[in-house]
Order: structure tokens, then sequence, then C-alpha cells
């Protein structure tokens, strides 16, 4: 028997057939999502991210990269170039020292991707270098005693020599200044002032008409040198180790300090019924790691004009030169009588046993040389043979004859420095 399909039939087929065919094309699924990530610094400013997968049903990467301050984003910073399937690493470069950043990663499929999957947070270290070293401190020795006005500070010089430096009651002012120092085998005993005395009269006019000239305070007494009626008065000291109280005793320590309160007397108010106190003055030293830091402050009890004020010096014991230091580095040597023009930070005496004694004055109040003359700032004397000293000019000139300061009731003024015995 003979089949006939008629054309109806042939179309019926052919639908059918088509129709199964459609029904059993599923789309892929989607990649899983990658594991094990790990991000580890390559460099100072890099990092590298890692992770695991597969590779099931994955055609590229997408990366992604947020700081700690940032919020998620869906969009990879590899939007238009993916990296290529196999790869299972990336490096993120140019990072902000210091910054916390968290990198991701995403499997692009065929017609889909995996989640976004993010690494734990990490930190670029800062590249900024850290606290220096604290160096090693330089004991020293302290023996006070408040009630008798001394104090003795024994220690080494930066290069090991012992050191030994006094503090007592000096002159016919018995003030406490430094009386005597040591260093290594050579020994001193002070005739004349470290710290400066004044050239200071009041605004006031008083009854006193004789010996209005040369200096009081410091080891002048009323005949302008260390004779005579006292000029200044020491009214008591403070002593510490340490940053607590120390009155007397010996004992060691890092930081060993010396408070001098002392009064001092005008030029015009040192002789009979106008005698009396116009300024108070403090002197602080401080004796830590090989140096003597001094500061002074000065008050006044009634206005006063300060006309030739030194404040620091060298003495005792440097005949053979001295040499001075600019801020800007220059150095000048002089074996003979000098002023030197510029702001000097750095005088150095060299004594005739071969050790120096270098004073150093730091850059703020009188130290910026505002209230002197502009034509030098230190200046070395020799009052004759192995009698040299050198000095600061803090107020004025040499001569009294210019820049005075009038420093007005209840006003201060000060200077801080060091000197480095070696």
């Amino acid at each position: 028997m003979k089949m006939i399909l008629t054309p109806i039939l042939l179309a019926a087929l052919t639908l059918f057939s088509c129709g199964g065919n459609e029904q059993t094309d599923n789309p892929p699924a989607a990649p899983a999502d990658p594991t094990n990530l790990t991000a580890a610094l390559d460099s100072d400013t890099s990092a590298r991210l890692t992770w695991e997968h597969s590779g099931e049903g994955v055609e590229g990467w997408w990366v992604f990269m947020r700081k700690g301050t940032e919020s998620i984003s869906s969009q990879p910073l590899n939007a238009a170039d993916p990296l290529p399937a196999s790869e299972r690493t990336y490096l993120f470069e140019n990072l902000a020292q210091g910054e916390t950043y968290s990198f991701g990663v995403k499997a692009k499929g065929a017609s889909a991707s995996s989640g976004i999957v993010y690494s734990d947070a990490l930190t670029v270290p800062s590249n900024e270098p850290g606290p220096e070293p604290k160096p090693e401190t330089v004991p020293v020795t302290l023996t006070a005693d408040e009630t008798g006005l001394t104090a003795e500070f024994r220690s080494k010089s930066a290069e090991g020599d012992d050191i030994l430096i006094t503090l007592a009651p000096v002159s016919n002012n018995k003030t406490v200044q430094i009386d005597r120092y040591e260093i290594g085998s050579e020994k001193f005993r002070s005739y004349t002032d470290w710290l400066g005395p004044y050239n200071m009269k009041t605004v006031a006019q008083t009854t006193q008409t004789e010996k209005l000239s040369g200096f009081v305070g410091g080891w002048h007494a009323s005949n302008g040198d260390g004779t005579g009626d006292p000029t200044a008065q020491t009214q008591s000291i403070e002593i510490s180790l340490d940053g607590e109280s120390f009155p007397s005793g010996t004992a060691t320590g890092s930081e060993a300090t010396v408070i001098v309160h002392n009064k001092v007397e005008a030029l015009n108010t040192k002789l009979g019924e106008s005698k009396r106190f116009v300024i108070n003055e403090d002197v602080t030293y401080t004796f830590k790691d090989s140096r003597l830091y001094v500061k002074v402050e000065i008050t006044a009890i009634e206005s006063v004009r300060i006309a030739i004020y030194y404040g620091m010096q060298i003495a005792g014991g440097f005949c053979n030169s001295f040499t001075f230091t600019t801020d800007d580095g220059k150095t000048s040597t002089t074996t003979g009588n000098f002023n030197c023009p510029g702001k000097v930070r750095d005088i150095t005496g060299l004594s005739a046993g071969g050790h120096t004694v270098t004073a150093h004055m730091f850059d703020e109040g009188l130290g910026t040389f505002s209230k002197a003359t502009p034509a030098y700032s230190a200046l070395a004397q020799y009052y004759g043979a192995n009698n040299g000293k050198a000095y600061y000019m803090l107020i004025g000139d040499m001569n009294g004859s210019s820049s005075a300061l009038v420093l007005k009731k209840d006003a201060t003024v000060y200077w801080t420095g060091y000197y480095e015995f070696k």
C-alpha cells in the first residue's frame, strides 16, 4: 500500500520538529564566585591580589578597588579590558602611602557574571621616618646646698673628659654665679662675670651724684669692680634633680637645675639714700648631656634705662684665641680686640691648655639682637696677657652710645643659651 503525504501533513511535521529543538537550547550558567582572595604589598606603593577559581565558564576577569572611606562601586577598573580567563592575579599600582584599601575581583561569563568578591582591608604603610632613637644621656652628679647657696655639677664632656662646675656666692656682691670649673686636667677660678652686669639707671631722677658710670650686678660692686658696697643680692636658690626638688645632698641623674633669684640696683641707686633694687634677675642653670644651659629673665621693679648689657660671656683662662660663628655659617678668629658683625650664634674660646668652651646664643628673646647695635653682635676684649674675655652684645653697644632699652615697670626681657666644655 502506498503512503501519500499531503502538503498539510508535511507542514505539521516540520513545525513539530522545529518546536522540539527550541525547547532543548538552555542558556549557560554564571561562573562561580572566585575564592581565597589574598592581598599583599608588592612595593611601597603597590599591592598584588590573588584568587582561586576552577575556570569553568570564565571568559575574563574584572577587578575593583576601593579606599577605606569610599562606598563599594560596581564599576571595575578595567571595564574596557578584562583580564584573560587564565589570570589569577592582578597588581594594583600607585597606591597612596598611609591609605587603607580593599581589592575585589569578578568572573566574566558568556552571558552572566559572578558576584564581586573583596579581599580583607590592606593598609599601605607611610614612608615618613619614625622618631629618631633617643641619644644616650650623660649622667650628672649634683651636690646641692640651698641654704649655703652652693651647687656642684660633675659630669663628662662629649669626648669623655671629666667636668666640674660649681655655683657659689662671688665678689663683694655675693651673688651666686659660676665660681670655678675644671675640664680634664685644667682648673680655673672665676675672677669676673660669666653672665653680664648692667650699665643702667632709673628713669626717675635720684639724689645720687657720684659713681654713675660703669656696671652694677654680677661681679660689679659699688666701686665698679668686685669691691665696694654690694650692688646686687641673691635672695634664694632652688635646686632640683630630674624635675624633683633636691635642696641638699649628693645624687646622680640626667638633668640638674639651679634657679638663682637675684635683685640688682642701678648706677644711680647704689649709694646713700637712693640705694634700692630696681630689677629682678632670675637665672636658671640646667646641666644635661654635657652642656650647661642658661636662661636669664629680667623684670623691672621700676622703669630703667639699660645702656649696655652683654648677657652671655666667656671668662677665665682663654688667652690664645676666640672664634665667632654667625648664623649664616661664617667664622672669624681673633687673638686681640675684635667686634664681630652679623648675628653670632657661637663663640668658642681656646685655652692655653688646649680645651675649649663654646657659648651658644639661641635666636629668641634678646638673642635676636633686636635691642643691640646693628654694627656687631659679639666682641672680644683683652685686658692684658692671659686676660681675654668674649661677650655677646644684647643691648646697646659697648660704649653705651646707642640703642639703649627702656624697660618699663613690670616688663620682662630674657635670653637663653648654653655653655659646652670640651
